[in-house]
């Protein structure tokens, strides 16, 4: 009967290390196709916005947002910023710093999900929100930048929950 209880805990153990390497192989996957996307991107630059769009649609990526500026000031340009896809202080002086007729388009593709269950105990045992579950959504991100009807500026964010670029609420696990 100890020989059937350790067979079975190999099976479990062998089981869940099988799982664990799927999850790996799943986030590697994420991260190789966004470096795809960036480098069919950077070979893209100099190219009319309806070729990039025309690509990311094929790619499936649903836009998010865009906005236009002429010679935007970075108070503009911090108007636009959403989250984790925002524009640094550096990225605004290399992009914007030239002046011109500027369009941001922010894309995103849904590669995931995961789900946390949250609650608590008290100390009087007594339940709050105990085993309520929360649902999270994993895109890739893609912000492409145009400078005279001309892409300038490309940049993908491989993994991020919804909140990190929708102005949600973030939830730390």
């Amino acid at each position: 009967m100890s020989h059937l209880r350790h067979f079975a805990g190999l099976v479990l153990a062998g089981c869940a290390l099988a799982l664990s390497a799927l999850a790996v192989a799943a986030a590697d996957k994420i991260a190789d196709d966004a470096k795809a996307y960036q480098a069919a991107l950077e070979s893209m630059k100099g190219q009319e916005p309806s070729k990039i769009t025309d690509k990311l649609r094929e790619w499936k990526f649903e836009g998010l947002d865009s906005w236009a500026a002429q010679n935007p000031t970075s108070k503009d340009v911090s108007k636009h910023n959403r989250g984790k896809v925002k524009f640094s202080s550096q990225e605004y002086k290399d992009i914007f710093g030239a002046g011109g007729a500027f369009k941001v388009m922010i894309y995103n593709k849904l590669v995931g999900t995961d789900a946390a269950n949250i609650g608590e105990v008290d100390q009087y045992g007594m339940s709050a929100m105990k085993d309520a579950r929360i649902n999270l959504e994993i895109f890739t991100v893609i912000r492409v930048v145009f400078l005279a009807n001309r892409m300038v500026h490309s940049r993908v964010w491989p993994k991020l929950e919804s909140s990190s670029f929708s102005g949600g609420t973030w939830l730390k696990r």
